[in-house]
């Protein structure tokens, strides 16, 4: 999470679906986290958004692909504060 500077380690195999992650990561970090589409009008302090590194080093919204092709491509999870976005 952006301004906690030690990195959790999670195991994305024991969920079954990116609301569980979200529902772990909010529940972890104490914060509400948006993913796809709920960022859309979104203007709270108080929320981060989820986002992934690939392989590549490319960092994608969360959601924007299938379940399992989020899990064969995501390297590093990154929680992101809502204004770095422009919301």
């Amino acid at each position: 999470m952006e301004g906690i500077p030690i990195g959790r380690k999670l195991n994305l195999l024991v969920h079954n679906g990116y609301q569980e992650l979200v529902k772990t990561l909010e529940h972890m970090f104490d914060t509400t986290i948006l993913w796809g589409t709920e960022m859309d009008g979104v203007q709270s302090e108080r929320c981060h958004v989820l986002t992934y590194e690939d392989g590549e080093g490319d960092l994608i919204m969360v959601g924007d692909v299938p379940w399992e092709i989020f899990l064969s491509a995501v390297k590093r999870l990154k929680i992101t504060r809502v204004d770095t976005f422009g919301c």
